[in-house]
């Protein structure tokens, strides 16, 4: 991956990066390390929240141009602001921190991410056993059809995640998507939030977030039961599948290809038009809502860099930003001019 400005991606982990690799490691009560594990756990399922990848299916013919992530400029009156899709975690030699996203995040006056992680995650202690804890232990088998239950107790023999009697549905399903994620080689210390916020503390660009972890957490916890349960099997149904799922994703972002990677939302919220609503589209609105106020009171730029599954398809941060009023259009890297041949 190439150094930009003496910085490397990746090779300084960010403290984003320690914290949500530190959280995957092994079980989530088990191990040593007490409450701090145990919250750190969270933060990496927080921090990974990217779409389940859903069932593989043929992929799109990507663009034939530009072939880099896709980076919007958004326009309201004189104000300018750029937003980037993100994957939270990647694997090892992926080339994406390319010159032009570099220029955009080095010229804007604040660097906004999904999610905060805190400097301490201890001083998030209460609300996060609040929200993730059962009062009382319900074995994991009893939270999904019995012809699911030999695909769960697989999934936990393998991963072993240790014990999550007393943890919420969906904190699970979240566990042992992270689990899996860890064991084909993703690294959230190279994932795009640890390079950006790297980039910006070597630049002194100020960081803020869309959401607390508080709030994704309320996010997952006003889902109802039923809802949890089919979030759990979608999980489940991923697992065996999930690198290769994962590769296609990658590939598709890569590609700046948003017609693929509405597809595979759709996709992965087929099960559940709920799930899509409460984890996708209603959060979107609530960021476009906030992008536009703070592009009416400040005209200085600000990079914006959330997951890309929220870019794509109906109901997409991008149609919502639209309907604010703000102009949206895509930001293609220069191409060098084939040098002319001298005569001879």
């Amino acid at each position: 991956m190439p150094a930009f400005g003496g910085f490397r991606p990746g090779t300084a982990p960010a403290r984003h990066g320690q914290a949500v690799q530190a959280a995957c490691e092994g079980s989530l009560l088990a191990q040593k390390g007490g409450m701090i594990r145990i919250i750190r756990q969270i933060l990496l399922c927080l921090s990974l929240l990217i779409l389940p990848f859903g069932a593989a299916f043929a992929q799109k013919p990507a663009p034939p141009k530009p072939e880099v992530p896709a980076l919007w400029q958004l326009e309201l009156g004189k104000s300018r602001a750029y937003l980037f899709g993100t994957v939270h975690a990647l694997p090892r030699g992926v080339d994406w921190f390319k010159p032009h996203v570099v220029a955009a995040l080095d010229q804007s006056n604040r660097l906004v991410l999904e999610t905060e992680v805190p400097d301490n995650p201890a001083s998030i202690a209460p609300v996060i056993l609040k929200l993730t804890r059962l009062q009382s232990p319900r074995p994991l088998p009893e939270r999904v059809p019995p012809d699911w239950r030999p695909t769960l107790n697989k999934a936990v023999t393998r991963l072993s995640p240790g014990p999550l009697d007393y943890s919420k549905t969906w904190f699970v399903a979240l566990v042992l998507s992270n689990l899996q994620a860890q064991a084909d080689g993703i690294d959230p210390r190279i994932g795009v939030e640890a390079v950006l916020t790297e980039r910006a503390r070597m630049k002194g660009i100020p960081i803020k977030a869309l959401e607390t972890a508080e709030e994704q957490l309320i996010n997952f916890d006003a889902l109802s039961e039923a809802d949890q349960q089919l979030l759990l099997v979608s999980t489940l149904s991923e697992l065996d599948n999930s690198k290769g799922n994962t590769s296609l994703l990658i590939g598709d972002w890569l590609l700046g290809n948003t017609e693929a990677l509405a597809d595979r939302v759709n996709a992965d919220f087929a099960r559940s038009p709920m799930l899509k609503r409460m984890l996708v589209e209603d959060r979107n609105a609530r960021w476009a809502d906030w992008i536009a106020r703070q592009m009416k009171a400040d005209e200085a730029p600000m990079f914006i860099a959330v997951g890309a599954g929220h870019m794509a398809g109906k109901g997409s941060l991008i149609e919502d930003l639209q309907r604010q009023g703000i102009k949206v259009s895509r930001v293609l890297p220069e191409v060098p001019k084939p040098a002319k041949r001298k005569r001879r």
